[in-house]
């Protein structure tokens, strides 16, 4: 029976992954993730949200919200330090509340420049002989280059100056009205307490996340139970690049079937594929030694002996028992169907997404060829808490009496370390919550600067609080509503980066994929199938030794197979001798 989907076992028992742990932990820690989370999740309810491995959503845009909630109040606490004496009339307390503040940003621009003043080279070198510049090589740069050590001394005497002129007005503002500088030292105790709160606050929140044994809000709002359906929902509607005018640019060297972006949005980096699918012709097998150079009509099946949609649930069984082994060597592989549609079809034709698919559905768009619902299985495998998913898609066609089989694999690889930290000694606890507090004060200069972004909060919650929790349903004029950002893809480690997992996964996904051809081979025979260019095939394939690893692959002065020579031209198509031929490259 078809599965059209299911939610992992860990998510569906309602506790998180490590993987979901740690997203919702980077809102609070990554201010431009918490940004990419609202801005193209949360308050985008035209565009579908891409399919979620390993991790849900629903924590991420909950928590996303709470950490803009607690930046929002301290920005707005600073910005209300200088307008609420105003409006009251303590028009001195504003002027020394504005010194103080415009002081800190003072600090700011100095440290942002001494940042800059030290070039990332003379840092390396410094590395390497152990030694920094000496005062000397200090005097020898500004006399060999005295424009560059002119402008910058200039800037922080400018800088020098207008803290000082700021401090002496503070100064003199105090001595004459002294009750106003009584109320700005009150305002300015107020600001600093409210950034130890803020700051033990947000550690609160990312202890309770380590320890929780559920993230979900208890009430879902409008916009989250959108998300999390589409989320799960087996159709992904998926964003075809541009047509382009100028295809000089094009690399021939290039072995990919997708082109530079990859169409299965959400399921990570594209690492491996058949280029090209594997097509086998449906003869029948030979009894005598003679029935091989029988002409091509007489051994062929004029009508398919099987359906496609057979020998998907025959693959899905065969790879299901995997995860039925004993805990010590099982292989946790979660099966499932997945339809991919792209935006501008939907576009033309809604009926391409529909509310929900049914196994009558499935098996209407497996057996179809040529249909614009591509059907894929599904096999995922989460690693580590789901920290690492290796992804496994295989499509079946059946089509002018042959069986074309293609797969391909995207890697989604860990999150970034400042996502993680939190479970790292003495990051979390009490003693974290206190350094916590103190850190936020110490950034006390650069929330000062940040304070106009109160702005951008409040263009997100007026779009939330106008705009439908989802308009992908009906169709509107000049909207396409294909997936644009995965949130777990662009805060995935890039696949050239991976080490000592990348063997692990890779062994994973090798182990499928043996399966696949494996069962397919025995279901291949069972249904009256001459296998043995199958088998051929699929030899190749397993012991292959050239893979697509997404990125520029470049194979140069290299002869592969039998009568290969060095100097075929790019263009030449691929023999039969070819390797390519239904071989993984």
């Amino acid at each position: 029976m078809i599965t059209s989907h299911a939610p992992l076992a860990k998510e569906a028992a309602g506790e998180p992954t490590a993987a979901t742990r740690h997203l919702c932990a980077g809102v609070y820690v990554d201010e431009r993730f918490r940004d990419l989370v609202i801005d193209e999740v949360c308050t985008t309810p035209y565009r579908r949200v891409a399919p979620s491995y390993g991790f849900d959503i629903v924590p991420v845009m909950h928590h996303a919200w709470r950490a803009a909630a607690l930046s929002a109040l301290l920005r707005v606490t600073v910005v209300g330090a200088v307008v609420t004496p105003a409006f009251s009339g303590a028009l001195p307390a504003t002027v020394l509340v504005t010194c103080g503040l415009a002081l800190l940003w003072l600090l700011r621009l100095t440290m942002l420049l001494r940042g800059v003043e030290r070039e990332p080279g003379s840092r390396r070198k410094s590395k390497r002989r152990g030694l920094g510049l000496t005062r000397g090589h200090r005097h020898l740069l500004r006399l060999l280059f005295p424009r560059r050590y002119s402008e910058k001394a200039r800037a922080l005497r400018r800088i020098g100056n207008a803290a000082l002129s700021l401090t002496l007005a503070g100064l003199a503002i105090a001595l004459l009205h002294p009750d106003d500088a009584t109320t700005a030292l009150r305002i300015a105790a107020g600001i600093t307490l409210m950034c130890l709160g803020v700051g033990a606050a947000r550690q609160l929140m990312l202890n309770h996340i380590l320890h929780a044994s559920t993230l979900r809000p208890s009430r879902l709002s409008g916009r989250q139970r959108a998300a999390d359906v589409q989320q799960r929902h087996v159709c992904a509607v998926y964003r075809r690049p541009r047509h382009g005018e100028d295809d000089d640019d094009d690399d021939l060297t290039m072995f990919t079937l997708f082109g530079d972006e990859s169409p299965f949005i959400g399921a990570g980096e594209l690492v491996y594929q058949w280029n090209p699918p594997m097509s086998i012709q449906l003869l029948r097998p030979g009894d005598g030694p003679g029935d091989d150079e029988a002409p091509l009509h007489e051994r062929e099946h004029p009508v398919p002996p099987f359906q496609a949609h057979e020998l998907v649930e025959y693959l899905r069984e065969a790879v299901q028992l995997l995860d039925t082994d004993g805990q010590d060597v099982r292989l946790h592989a979660q099966v499932r169907d997945r339809v991919y549609v792209a935006e501008t079809d939907v576009a033309m034709n809604r009926s391409l997404l529909p509310q929900e698919f049914d196994d009558a559905n499935l098996r209407i768009v497996i057996n179809t060829p040529g249909s614009k619902q591509h059907h894929f299985l599904e096999v995922t495998m989460p690693a580590e808490g789901s920290e690492f998913v290796a992804t496994v898609l295989l499509h079946v066609s059946l089509q002018g009496r042959t069986l074309s089989i293609s797969t391909a694999a995207c890697v989604l690889a860990h999150t970034p370390r400042s996502f993680q930290r939190t479970e790292e000694f003495g990051h979390h606890g009490a003693a974290a919550v206190i350094w916590a507090a103190f850190r936020e004060l110490a950034t006390l200069p650069s929330e000062v600067q940040r304070s106009w972004r109160i702005v951008r909060y409040l263009y997100a919650l007026g779009k939330a609080a106008i705009l439908p929790r989802d308009l992908t349903s009906t169709p509107i004029r000049n909207v396409l509503i294909g997936s644009r950002v995965s949130i777990r893809e662009r805060s995935a480690q890039a696949w050239s980066k991976i080490q000592l997992e990348k063997s692990d996964i890779l062994g994973r996904m090798k182990t499928i994929e043996q399966r696949l051809l494996h069962a397919a081979g025995d279901f291949l025979h069972a249904k009256g199938v001459d296998i043995s260019d199958f088998n051929d095939r699929a030899l190749k394939i397993i012991n292959s030794g050239i893979f697509n690893f997404g990125d520029n692959n470049n194979f140069s002065n290299n002869a592969v197979g039998n009568a290969a020579q060095v100097g075929a031209t790019p263009n030449q198509p691929a023999g039969p001798n070819n390797p390519s031929g239904g071989g993984s490259q």
